[in-house]
């Protein structure tokens, strides 16, 4: 296998995820009922970005007016942004972060980024833990119109590194990650330092799973 790059994500495979996913899914359908929004296609375990996905295809399909519907979309990311900026203030680096990324520019490779995290508060991690020197490009959900699992978000990732995706490996720990890279033929590898399991890992079309990034090093040597 030839290998000219690899994309990682952010949370939940370099760093823990943090976010008060309750609190802030509360948060929102506050939100939602407030504004008479609220519909029966939510289910309890719905990630905030799942949520505000379902609210703005069904805002959409009843044909309400755009600025409606612009507004409470911006309105819902700036109730993900404000937990996000607090959760960034807290998160933890996972352990062979460094090792990873070190290796990956030794080898020669180009390094990438795509996160469903806003632009604000990935920009607070990579300054907390000094990786921003890291990565050759890194696009967040701000960047783009269609983020992850859409292929548009990978896809300008690689287009700013200038590589092929057939010859890129992206790390993840989400089957979104995994999604990502099976549309594009490149190569996922799953992390299991997420909230995903094993099996929904392997469902999604994960061929490699390790157990944290410390395994990283050890396979990225073993491909070479």
């Amino acid at each position: 296998m030839k290998i000219d790059g690899v994309i990682f994500d952010l949370d939940g495979t370099l760093t823990k995820y943090s976010v008060d996913r309750k609190a802030l899914t509360i948060r929102i359908f506050s939100y939602l009922k407030s504004n008479f929004l609220f519909f029966k296609i939510y289910s309890c375990s719905d990630f905030p970005i799942t949520i505000i996905r379902k609210t703005e295809i069904l805002l959409k399909a009843m044909k309400l007016c755009k600025p409606l519907i612009e507004k409470t979309i911006s309105d819902l990311y700036n109730l993900v942004d404000v937990f996000e900026l607090k959760a960034s203030e807290n998160t933890i680096l996972f352990n062979g972060v460094y090792e990873s990324l070190e290796l990956v520019k030794s080898l020669g490779l180009k390094c990438g980024l795509f996160t469903l995290c806003g632009r604000r508060s990935t920009e607070n991690v990579l300054l907390k833990f000094n990786l921003k020197s890291y990565f050759d490009a890194v696009v967040t959900r701000d960047d783009v119109k269609n983020f992850k699992p859409h292929p548009e978000h990978l896809l300008k990732v690689i287009s700013l590194l200038g590589l092929h995706p057939r010859r890129v490996l992206v790390v993840g720990d989400s089957t979104l990650d995994v999604i990502s890279a099976k549309k594009i033929k490149a190569t996922p590898i799953a992390v299991k330092t997420g909230v995903r399991t094993i099996e929904e890992l392997k469902k999604a079309g994960a061929k490699i799973i390790l157990n944290s990034i410390a395994d990283f090093p050890t396979l990225l040597k073993a491909l070479f």
